[in-house]
């Protein structure tokens, strides 16, 4: 019997994390952004702004000229915000930590296996299932390189590769990873991207009181976006938001929630001094 024909769409899935070793929340967060659109100009031009700067949300504290960096990346990518999907798991650490301590004589680094085994490959399998019988997606995952994912028990990279394409098959679903891969920062805008999008949903989260210059300057950015940007406000609300510790599952929480508690609690005229 004839196989069904159907498009090759190439895609490219951007993978980060934000918050690791520090206060809650712990979040891990993948994009993808469309092959054809990530490599138009405009997009490609960014490379140019990021090469020759730093750019991590972390460290914005009000500088000007970050901040009209930061400002043209989003603006630049969410043009076409519809054509971007993006999935995070906020992740309790501590909780499982607690859970791997009858492990500890035996299997000593199971703790950050469960977490950089099971949390990246739900995002990114988020991202590529459902898709229709006449698509198959041509998927490229760019990983933020990080230290920590050259275990050899682990390797982010491998492991990323093997198992999506191992649920491919499984499940009948219409993708094949044909790239896993690590990228410095400033080699890549989307990573730069991923980086500052997933810094943003951590601060729209944590909700800080505005008792620091960078946490008030980060806040009143974000608002200022929002006022500024329908596609930024639209692209918020469509952030596909899970959590895990609540249960010993993953438990889908509408981020719209968290979004409109930071804007109605940075309203106040204290977050424009």
């Amino acid at each position: 019997m004839q196989q069904q024909p159907f498009t090759n769409h190439s895609i490219k899935v951007f993978f980060d994390e934000s918050g690791k070793n520090q206060e809650r929340p712990h979040l891990m967060g993948g994009v993808l952004i469309p092959s054809d659109y990530y490599n138009t100009p405009a997009i490609q031009e960014l490379n140019e702004i990021i090469r020759t700067s730093k750019i991590h949300w972390t460290d914005y504290n009000g500088d000007s000229q970050k901040r009209n960096k930061i400002w043209k990346i989003l603006r630049t990518i969410l043009q076409k915000e519809h054509l971007l999907t993006m999935n995070v798991i906020s992740y309790n650490q501590s909780k499982i930590e607690e859970n791997s301590k009858k492990f500890k004589n035996t299997y000593p680094d199971i703790a950050d296996q469960t977490i950089f085994m099971k949390f990246p490959e739900r995002i990114i399998y988020g991202l590529l299932r459902g898709y229709g019988s006449h698509v198959h997606l041509d998927t490229h995952i760019l990983i933020e390189d990080d230290t920590t994912y050259h275990n050899a028990s682990y390797d982010l990279r491998n492991q990323l590769f093997q198992q999506l394409n191992i649920q491919s098959i499984y499940r009948g679903e219409r993708f094949t990873i044909t790239e896993a891969d690590y990228y410095s920062k400033q080699t890549e805008v989307g990573i730069e991207i991923i980086d500052i999008l997933l810094g943003i949903v951590r601060t729209i989260i944590r909700n800080d009181e505005p008792t620091s210059r960078p946490i008030r300057e980060k806040n009143k950015f974000i608002i200022s976006l929002l006022e500024a940007e329908p596609s930024f406000n639209s692209f918020l609300k469509n952030i596909k938001y899970f959590e895990w510790g609540i249960s010993h599952e993953l438990v889908e929480i509408d981020f719209e929630s968290y979004l409109n508690i930071f804007i109605s609690s940075n309203l106040s005229p204290g977050i424009n001094k």
